[in-house]
């Protein structure tokens, strides 16, 4: 018997955004720096507004890459949640049996 029927849904919702979440934000990243890389607005021109788009890009990537692990971390702490709930409901029935 599954007690917690949300929680298998949640946790396939949360790992398929996770997944959504690294390749647009991958891509993002990389589509912003190109774009920041290649203004050519005097401020951050040439070789600075390069260098600066290699920056943005790099840092969209690591924050695409720790958002989808806290996503995922979270998916399987739905699931770590359901099995110590089926444990300890297991583990409560097995000692009200053997006292009987």
């Amino acid at each position: 018997m599954q007690k917690y029927s949300f929680l298998p849904f949640a946790a396939k919702v949360l790992r398929v955004v996770g997944w959504i979440v690294l390749v647009l934000g991958v891509i993002g990243s990389i589509v912003f720096g190109i774009m920041t890389g290649g203004a050519d607005n005097g401020a951050i021109g040439g070789v600075g507004g390069a260098v600066t788009g290699i920056f943005m890009a790099i840092g969209g990537i690591i924050v695409s890459f720790l958002a989808w692990v806290f996503l995922l971390a979270a998916s399987e702490l739905f699931y770590l949640f359901m099995d110590v709930e089926e444990n300890t409901r297991n583990t409560a029935e097995r000692i009200i049996k053997e006292s009987d």
